[in-house]
C-alpha cells in the first residue's frame, strides 16, 4: 500500500499594507512533515518566488517583494472546528484556506462512506417505506456485521459535515476570491478562449 503524502499548506499574502479582510493571495500546499517548519516555509516561500519568476504572478500583486512576512502558516482543522496549535489570531484569508482544507475532507469521507453503503440502499427503502419483506439475500446482507457499521459511518460522516459548516467562518469565500484574483493576474491559467468571455466585461473594458 502506497505511503499517504503529508500535505502542509501556506497562504501567501500580497500586500501586507491592507487590512486583513481585504488580503489577497493564493493557497500553498508544501509536501513535508512536522506542520509549520522552518524546512516547510522555505519550500513555501520558494513555490511563490518560482511563480513570481515564471510570470505567474504579476508584479503588481505583491508591491513590497516576496519575504517570509507575506507566507502564513493554515493549521489544520479537526472535524470540531479546534485548530492543532496557534499562538495568535488566524487572518480571514487563512481561516478561509483552513476552512476549505477541512471541509474538502469531510466532503470525501461523506462520498466514500455514500459508496461503501451504495450495496444496502434497498434494504435501506424497504426498511423506511415498509413496501415488502426483505428477500433471503437482503437479509444475509442486512445481518453482516459490516452494514450497521457502514450505515452509522455515513450517518457521522454527514453529521461531522454538518455540524463544521454550521461553525465556519464564511471566510472560505476569500479563497475563491483569490482564485479570481490570480487569473486575473494571470489569464492563460483560466483557459478560457477570449471569445468565451462574459459580454458585460468586454463592455467594461469599451467604456
Amino acid at each position: 500500500m502506497a505511503r499517504t503524502k503529508s500535505i502542509v499548506h501556506y497562504v501567501a499574502v500580497s500586500d501586507l499594507s491592507q487590512p486583513p479582510e481585504e488580503h489577497q493571495g493564493f493557497r500553498i500546499e508544501v509536501e513535508g512533515r512536522g506542520g509549520d517548519t522552518e524546512k516547510n516555509r522555505e519550500k513555501a516561500l520558494e513555490i511563490v518566488n518560482q511563480k513570481w519568476e515564471n510570470g505567474e504572478i504579476a508584479e503588481d500583486k505583491f508591491p513590497d517583494g516576496i519575504t517570509r512576512d507575506n507566507i502564513f502558516y493554515v493549521p489544520p482543522q479537526s472535524a470540531k472546528g479546534n485548530m492543532e496549535t496557534t499562538d495568535q489570531e488566524l487572518l480571514p484569508i487563512v481561516q478561509g484556506a483552513q476552512e476549505i482544507v477541512q471541509l474538502t475532507k469531510l466532503q470525501i469521507e461523506v462520498q466514500e462512506a455514500a459508496e461503501e453503503a451504495s450495496p444496502y440502499t434497498p434494504i435501506i427503502e424497504v426498511i423506511l417505506d415498509r413496501s415488502r419483506p426483505l428477500s433471503s439475500e437482503e437479509k444475509d446482507l442486512a445481518k453482516d456485521k459490516k452494514y450497521g457499521k457502514i450505515i452509522e459511518r455515513v450517518g457521522v460522516a454527514i453529521a461531522n459535515q454538518e455540524e463544521f459548516r454550521e461553525n465556519c467562518t464564511g471566510n472560505g469565500k476569500l479563497i475563491l476570491n483569490a482564485i479570481a484574483w490570480n487569473l486575473e493576474s494571470h489569464p492563460l491559467l483560466s483557459l478560457k478562449p477570449e471569445s468565451e468571455e462574459s459580454p458585460s466585461k468586454n463592455t467594461e473594458e469599451e467604456e
